[in-house]
């Protein structure tokens, strides 16, 4: 089996210990509204599931949007969507045709490597990158339409973050070339966070791969972060698209102990250890505020926290290594 299927049969693995885990959210914060809704891009006859998460209040709210991983759902990032929503952002998590939970759902094992072995694939990254700029698209639309739900999403202030193939779907709409032999990058796009970014190919092609990147973007990882399959992503290479990226308001947060599946932001996943609920999930969630915070709400003291000396370094202390340029 070459490299690219084995990727595709370890991220279906993965995805399919969510297995019953992908039932409607109970937000902690009861006034914090969650809503799941089908949007149809009418231009490319696809159907793109959303999860929105509207937190209550007045004025205007950025707007946060997430891409789950392999095999995934619209369920995918609820941790951080929950913990975004309750401070004044608008989440909204994307479900992507092709590459979603229908692999692996209601089959066998072997018929959903089967139906993996193309999933991850030039034609569903620019598929997944569509799906972002339409909705986009739709909620400008539907607020202009006088959607409640939307009437207050500030659409000068968009966040994207991703897990996974979400995070390669981040890379590729905020600027990255490699897959498309050009840039799809949705301007529109603020700031970025990649959980899990992974990175292949010779080092020399990636100052180029990754010069259009010029929006803040923070990558996430950890020491654990790898699956046996694919020895060809290492914790080491998903560092590597940090690396290449041109300063300013770069970020890399790598955890001691971290493993791929805690990205994806489900405890209830049987890969969550104790260590992922005491000690990294906390973590993501602060430095990750302070992120949207700081490039979304403009906030100087959350900016000044992400420093190379500021706050969250203090804070994290020795369960990771932190680097900012």
């Amino acid at each position: 089996m070459n490299f690219a299927r084995r990727l595709l049969v370890v991220l279906l693995l993965c995805a399919a210990s969510l297995a019953g885990a992908q039932a409607q959210v109970t937000p902690r914060d009861n006034a914090v509204q969650v809503i799941d809704q089908d949007w149809t891009d009418t231009g490319r006859n696809r159907v793109v599931p959303v999860r929105l998460r509207v937190p209550p209040g007045g004025g205007s709210f950025p707007v946060v949007l997430f891409s789950h991983g392999l095999g995934g759902s619209r369920g995918g990032g609820a941790m951080w969507g929950e913990a975004w929503s309750r401070h004044g952002y608008i989440v909204i998590h994307l479900q992507h045709a092709g590459s979603d939970e229908g692999l692996w759902k209601d089959k066998g094992l072997r018929a959903a490597m089967g139906s993996a072995r193309e999933a991850m694939s030039a034609k569903n990254l620019a598929l997944r990158v569509g799906d972002v700029s339409f909705v986009i698209d739709e909620v400008e639309r539907r607020r202009n339409l006088g959607d409640p739900l939307l009437a207050r999403a500030d659409l000068s202030r968009i966040g994207l973050a991703g897990h996974s193939f979400g995070a390669q779907t981040t890379l590729a709409a905020t600027g990255e070339q490699a897959r498309f032999g050009g840039t799809r990058a949705d301007p529109r796009i603020r700031a970025a966070i990649a959980m899990s970014p992974a990175t292949w190919g010779a080092e020399g092609d990636m100052p180029a791969r990754y010069a259009a990147i010029r929006i803040p973007f923070m990558s996430l990882t950890g020491t654990e972060d790898k699956v046996p399959l694919t020895p060809k992503i290492t914790p080491e290479s998903r560092a590597l698209p940090y690396k290449y990226m041109p300063a300013p308001d770069k970020y890399l947060l790598v955890l001691k102990g971290a493993n791929h599946m805690l990205y994806n932001g489900q405890p209830e996943m049987r890969s969550w250890s104790e260590q992922n609920r005491k000690v990294h999930a906390p973590l993501i969630e602060q430095v990750s505020l302070d992120f949207w915070d700081a490039y979304l709400k403009g906030d100087a003291k959350a900016r000044a926290a992400l420093g190379t000396d500021g706050e969250f370094r203090q804070v994290l202390g020795s369960a990771g290594e932190w680097s900012a340029k």
